[in-house]
């Protein structure tokens, strides 16, 4: 996003850091681990990043520490503020559609067709590739692995000018379609369903139509019934689609030195729109990959074995809604936010790593936040 939000004059900026969640004295790897947090926080860089967060937990250890100021003004960052997970939240739709899947209520190989009666999706104009109509013919599983060949209406030029035009604006998903056909998206398919791999916010909006068409009720509800709820994460909720959940406070996300907390951001729906926590995300996500969401192995299995097909981007293999990576030689599953979030599970090592810039252009900085915790928790396990 380009357009400035408000332009913050930011002052003098104190570093804080919460204390290790540990009643053991502070070893050199939480002391690198403290540094770590610490040193991303820069407000007056051509990058700036405002504040930071970082969890690890490994069998031997717990550790979350925060940095720089929620409000990137006077609010410290705390190890309990809640944040946009964004595309994080993928991950939770893929559950639910996952879970469903073995409720019999929904199948991989279900097509929209199958699914929507007419007139709920355009299905004739959903998906036309070198001038023929593929819509019909778009599977659960298409959406999961991203594989539709769908195009992703943020891609477009004036979809961020329009969301400044009017910051306000309460999506819904039918709304959310309007403007991925207005900008003529559905005209530029790469591939027919199943031919390729792009990454796109719609195929998880027609997912989350999907859950609330197969349920009878709301996306949000779904969310709380069968995750939130059921890991205990008060904290965790769609935003702009229910009441904010719990009592931890809220910290701002940034687009460089503007602070974009003001913008409804409900156009990213089952796509991207829960808020959470980093001690919430890791719960979910442990109990995911542990196979305690889910009444089969083979589910499980299944979500991650896509991955092993190979499509992805330079950094990772999609499953079904989930992320595959190598870091530091392990096989680690969990996924990334467009405010530089990102959570990260390894199976073999039970460690997970959550870390948080709140910031869109850190131009490579997530990722170096990501790997160097990583590192740091791996050598402690290891030793």
């Amino acid at each position: 996003m380009k357009t400035a939000v408000l332009l913050l004059g930011i002052g003098a900026i104190l570093m804080l850091v919460s204390p290790p969640i540990s009643a053991a004295a502070e070893t050199p790897s939480t002391a690198s681990l403290d540094s770590l947090v610490q040193a991303m926080v820069n407000p007056d860089s051509e990058d700036p990043i405002h504040n930071a967060l970082l969890l690890v937990e490994s069998p031997r250890m717990r550790w979350i520490g925060s940095a720089g100021m929620a409000d990137g003004l006077n609010e410290p960052m705390t190890v309990d503020h809640k944040f946009k997970i964004a595309s994080i939240g993928k991950t939770f739709t893929a559950t639910v559609i996952l879970q469903l899947i073995e409720e019999g209520k929904l199948g991989l190989n279900n097509t929209l067709a199958e699914i929507f009666t007419t007139g709920e999706v355009d299905l004739d104009s959903l998906l036309i590739y070198q001038g023929k109509a593929y819509g019909h013919s778009i599977t659960v599983e298409h959406l999961l692995g991203q594989t539709s060949g769908i195009r992703d209406y943020m891609e477009h030029p004036r979809f961020f000018a329009d969301i400044m035009a009017d910051p306000s604006f309460q999506w819904s998903p039918e709304a959310i379609l309007d403007r991925y056909f207005a900008y003529g998206m559905h005209t530029e398919a790469l591939f027919p369903p199943g031919e390729g791999f792009v990454y796109a916010d719609p195929n998880y909006v027609l997912l989350g139509m999907v859950i609330e068409k197969v349920t009878g009720s709301l996306l949000a509800d779904q969310y709380r019934q069968r995750i939130f709820d059921r890991l205990g994460m008060v904290n965790s909720y769609l935003e702009f689609y229910e009441p904010a959940r719990g009592d931890n406070p809220l910290s701002h996300p940034f687009i460089g030195p503007n602070d974009i907390s003001t913008i409804n951001t409900s156009f990213d729906w089952a796509g991207g729109g829960i808020v959470s926590t980093a001690g919430e995300l890791a719960t979910f996500f442990r109990a995911l990959l542990e196979g305690r969401l889910f009444q089969q192995e083979e589910t499980l299995d299944m979500m991650l074995q896509a991955a092993d097909r190979g499509f992805g981007m330079t950094d990772f293999a999609y499953g079904y809604g989930i992320m595959k990576r190598q870091i530091n030689g392990h096989t680690f599953y969990g996924h990334g936010g467009a405010y530089d979030c990102d959570i990260f599970y390894c199976p073999d090592l039970k460690i997970c790593v959550c870390t948080v810039l709140n910031q869109m252009n850190t131009h490579g900085k997530r990722n170096e936040f990501l790997i160097r915790a990583v590192q740091l928790v791996v050598v402690e396990s290891e030793d």
